[in-house]
């Protein structure tokens, strides 16, 4: 039996999806059946509401070992798709919670219980910087020197305990994907691009990185599954563009108003001390960091290289993911 960790978010729900219409035998673990609901939705708006069935739900959460336990019964492949996104700095302790002690209980599950592999779902956050003009790969190797987010610190914390595992005799694989997008799951970080170009955006920040299409990374998860590598990384990314380019994407496919004016450094300079300063009040939650700012100013390449030559992935065009996503969006 297959256990799926983050069911019950954008990508855990896709994959969900896919495993339902393969017939697989599925458990996913949930922590409110609210979550459970928008699931249900999400199969019945893509029309396959009759596929919902062959999930086997369980309650449970990553750090909650004895719930957890019982979750693992009978299993003997694990899909970790569970995580917490999150850029506040005062967030830290619960991301950490989450992203590093949630994933060791999931890796001391799979050795107690001698599961034959653990498919990890990553982020492209966890990688190093290259030389300028070359493509970020997976030689990249995080540097713990470097600025990095509480985000980025606790998904590599994450990505540690995984590669224990595989000292441990777990065969693993992990997938790093860029920024997924995907239908479905209003409440999803890649649906804020659509609302923010839907309700009319003036200001476009003059960056980019990698994005890559929800479908893409199932279909990466799946091969990486059922493949026989192991001990292995992959980027999965589609294409590196610029924020202008997904924004004028959007605003073409939602026949919305195009942001025209490029936001300056000194500019966001500004707003994440204003947006520091707020956040001061217990109620204000960070919107934008400085570390976060200057990821806005730069345009970071990723190279998909690895995973269309040893997972042979093919991926979506991203103006044809948007194009999708927008014909469903309301």
């Amino acid at each position: 039996m297959i256990l799926v960790t983050g069911g019950t978010g954008l990508i855990g729900a896709h994959l969900l999806l896919a495993l339902a219409q393969k017939e697989e035998k599925v458990k996913a673990i949930y922590r409110t059946k609210e979550k459970i609901a928008l699931v249900k939705d999400f199969f019945t708006a893509e029309g396959f509401a009759s596929y919902f069935g062959n999930i086997e739900w369980q309650h449970a959460d990553i750090t909650d070992i004895p719930a957890l336990e019982s979750a693992f019964v009978n299993v003997t492949h694990v899909y970790h798709c569970a995580g917490l996104i999150s850029f506040d700095p005062s967030d830290y302790k619960i991301l950490r919670k989450t992203n590093i002690e949630g994933t060791a209980n999931i890796v001391n599950l799979c050795i107690a219980n001698q599961i034959e592999k653990l498919c990890h779902l990553s982020s492209i956050a966890t990688l190093g910087k290259k030389p300028a003009k070359e493509p970020i790969d997976e030689t990249a190797y995080w540097n713990p020197e470097a600025a990095n987010n509480a985000y980025a610190i606790t998904k590599y914390g994450g990505e540690m305990e995984v590669w224990r595992g595989t000292q441990e005799g777990v065969n693993s694989v992990i997938l790093n994907p860029g920024v997924v997008l995907g239908e479905g799951f209003k409440d999803s970080p890649s649906n804020a691009f659509f609302k923010k170009v839907k309700n009319g955006l003036s200001y476009y920040p003059p960056g980019g990185t990698a994005f890559v299409d929800v479908k893409d990374v199932v279909e990466s998860l799946l091969k990486g599954m059922n493949s026989n590598i192991t001990k292995e990384r992959f980027l999965v990314i589609a294409e590196n563009v610029t924020y202008k380019y997904i924004f004028d994407t959007i605003a073409e496919a939602l026949k919305s108003k195009k942001p025209s004016k490029k936001i300056r450094k000194w500019q966001l300079s500004i707003l994440w001390r204003i947006d520091w300063f707020l956040s001061l009040l217990p109620w204000k939650k960070r919107q934008l960091t400085k570390i976060g700012a200057h990821l806005l100013l730069i345009h970071t390449r990723y190279s998909n290289h690895r995973a269309k030559e040893k997972l042979q992935l093919e991926f979506t065009a991203i103006a044809e993911t948007i194009q999708r996503i927008a014909s469903k969006y309301s």
